[in-house]
């Protein structure tokens, strides 16, 4: 392989860790992919190589976004690889010093390789330039970018005698060698922090409490709750798809083996009719939990190919159906255009007993044994009807009712919470915080409809 061919081997080597530092799976058959697309292709024209990468490489839709914020950092960053493509591929050919220079960076790279992923992330580059010296004996190869550092750390103001491209030899200033090691550093340690800062980020908001997200933080949400409902519309597919698979078909099986002397080489398995359920999402959009059910409108919306049928409702003082909403808009747009319907009277202030009794007189038809009712709010009154005998008939005729309630637990039944009066009848009600705290409880109620 040419020194040009290894060059970009280890840049696409590097960019495949980063993106799985960041989450996103790439298997053996993609890098392999990868590398057969690469030769076929112009690297000067930076669309085509994205589009090349992002083709061979991304499988799920969902990753997109992060393969993207991972490609501009990686390859359009600090050291910008399509601007100065040539006067790298150039630097490749050059003589001892540029030898000596490369030496260096492999060494930074098998030590950094070493480090604890924790130590690259939360160490300055300073400090783990000095950790790096520290160890340069035991590390070092003994050529000559090995003995060049470990006579500089030890001789700051004086110099190193090198050869140069033209076969004079030329004195290496200390300082301008510890200067270049400073500045591979920071530039390694910052390809290396790529994917894991994306991960760390993500980590970050699905566990912030939301009612502490920042503007900024909640339009960053938007689009990973949208990713991150995708990813577990997938996973309970694929648990769907496994609790299907029923016991052996022993009639079966023994019939077409019979070739084998009976011998079971061919096992064939009875599959179970699951029928998907259907499921009722009622939101309390009032402004104290809105922020909430906005969150919860766009993860069910994301995950409602997984129900026969779903009808969402969203209430403060009345009730009102906004299923016909996520139909015909953007889920966006349907989310901020109910907040303009009147019928929700704002004044008023939450009342849940009265929009119970509401749901039964105008909506009790969207209740049936295969229905999940899915309730987000606060279960603060103010002090009105509970309307228990209501929500008595909604717990009877559905299937099983899980409460969602944002507020943390030692309040629930303080000042004009009847948080416990509504628990009687639920199958659960759970204290949520953040969208983690969200996702799981919609991970789990799939676990107990199947």
């Amino acid at each position: 392989m040419t020194k040009t061919g290894t060059y970009i081997t280890s840049k696409l080597f590097e960019f495949i860790e980063v993106l799985r530092d960041a989450g996103i799976i790439v298997s053996v058959d993609e890098v392999l992919s990868v590398f057969s697309a690469v030769p076929e292709i112009d690297l000067y024209d930076k669309q085509v190589f994205r589009q090349a990468l992002k083709t061979t490489i991304v499988k799920d839709h969902t990753d997109i976004p992060v393969f993207d914020k991972c490609f501009e950092e990686f390859f359009t960053g600090r050291e910008r690889f399509f601007d100065n493509l040539d006067a790298d591929l150039a630097a490749l050919t050059g003589g001892s010093q540029q030898q000596m220079i490369s030496e260096i960076s492999n060494m930074l790279d098998k030590y950094l390789e070493t480090l604890d992923s924790n130590i690259v992330l939360e160490k300055n580059p300073d400090d783990i330039m000095r950790m790096f010296l520290e160890e340069l004996p035991e590390s070092s190869s003994g050529g000559g970018g090995g003995m060049a550092l470990f006579k500089t750390k030890g001789a700051i103001g004086s110099s190193y005698t090198s050869l140069a491209e033209d076969g004079e030899e030329r004195e290496i200033d200390p300082d301008e060698l510890m200067e270049l090691l400073r500045s591979m550093m920071n530039l390694k340690l910052q390809k290396r922090r790529i994917g894991k800062q994306i991960t760390l980020r993500e980590e970050y908001l699905l566990n912030r409490k939301i009612y502490q997200l920042s503007p900024d933080e909640i339009k960053e949400m938007r689009e990973l709750v949208n990713r991150f409902g995708q990813k577990l519309k997938n996973r309970i597919s694929l648990r769907k798809k496994r609790v299907k698979h029923g016991g052996i078909d022993i009639k079966r099986t023994l019939r077409t083996n019979m070739q084998y002397g009976a011998v079971p080489f061919k096992l064939f398995y009875k599959n179970r009719k699951i029928d998907r359920p259907q499921l009722v999402v009622m939101c309390d959009v009032s402004r104290s939990v809105n922020q909430y059910s906005h969150f919860m409108l766009l993860l069910t919306y994301s995950l409602q190919g997984l129900f026969s049928k779903v009808r969402t409702f969203a209430f403060i003082s009345s009730m009102v159906e906004i299923t016909d909403l996520f139909r015909e808009m953007d889920p966006e747009v349907a989310i901020n255009s109910m907040f303009t319907d009147t019928n929700f009277t704002y004044g008023w202030g939450s009342n849940y007993g009265r929009c119970f009794d509401m749901f039964m007189e105008d909506y009790s038809d969207a209740l049936t044994r295969k229905t999940s009712v899915l309730i987000l709010g606060d279960a603060r009154n103010n002090d009105n009807d509970p309307g228990l005998e209501s929500f008595k008939k909604i717990s009877e005729r559905s299937r099983n009712v899980f409460w969602l309630n944002p507020d943390r637990r030692h309040l629930w039944d303080w000042n004009d919470s009847i948080a416990s009066l509504y628990k009687n009848f639920c199958n659960e009600m759970k204290e949520v915080n953040n969208f983690l705290d969200l996702s799981e409880f919609i991970d789990k109620l799939f676990i107990d409809m199947y």
